[in-house]
């Protein structure tokens, strides 16, 4: 009993804070012979923030977010190509303080495939390689401080790993060996 009243306080004084996030994604692939951030998308989920001095904070998401690749329709063959990916995503976030209002953040994030799917104006493309059920990706972004409750971010976030292996892919990682995700992401926060 006396351990409980005890831990409570201690608790209170980590300066943890939660919330919630959710936000918009234009996304691409490298290595699908395509360019642009033509696929739009939406990301939600929420967060776990605890400080650890005025200027450094470490933050721990939970979020759905949708990837992919798009070619939009081309008018003299109505041809057009798109690429879902939905993901299960884990953010790891270090959070630096640069002033009162902005803060720098950046981590790896841990994703799992929970949906797929290509099509073409032919319909569902079978056949084509699997695409990895994990894949590790880096952060890098901006967070803006609105309010005690509201915040907002723009981050960007790329494939450290490959979402699927293929062969005589067109990108600009230094092993070449298969499609990367790429994705800007713009969000708004509600820390409760």
């Amino acid at each position: 009993m006396f351990f409980l009243i005890g831990i409570f306080p201690s608790l209170k004084a980590q300066n943890f804070d939660a919330g919630i996030r959710g936000g918009l994604t234009a996304t691409q692939v490298a290595g699908d012979r395509l360019t642009g951030y033509n696929k739009a998308g939406f990301l939600i989920g929420g967060f776990v923030s605890r400080d650890f001095s005025e200027k450094i904070s470490l933050r721990f998401e939970i979020i759905f977010i949708q990837k992919g690749s798009r070619k939009p329709v081309n008018i003299d063959d109505n041809t057009y190509y798109r690429m879902r990916l939905h993901y299960a995503e884990v953010p790891i976030l270090l959070l630096y303080n640069a002033t009162k209002t902005i803060s720098i953040e950046a981590g790896p994030s841990f994703g799992s495939l929970v949906f797929s799917q290509e099509d073409n104006e032919l319909g569902e493309i079978i056949g084509a390689p699997e695409f990895k059920k994990f894949e590790i990706s880096a952060n890098a972004g901006l967070l803006f401080h609105l309010s005690d409750h509201w915040l907002a971010d723009i981050r960007y976030n790329w494939s450290l790993t490959t979402i699927r292996p293929y062969q005589g892919s067109y990108n600009y990682n230094f092993f070449d060996q298969g499609q990367y995700n790429s994705v800007v992401e713009a969000a708004l926060m509600y820390r409760f």
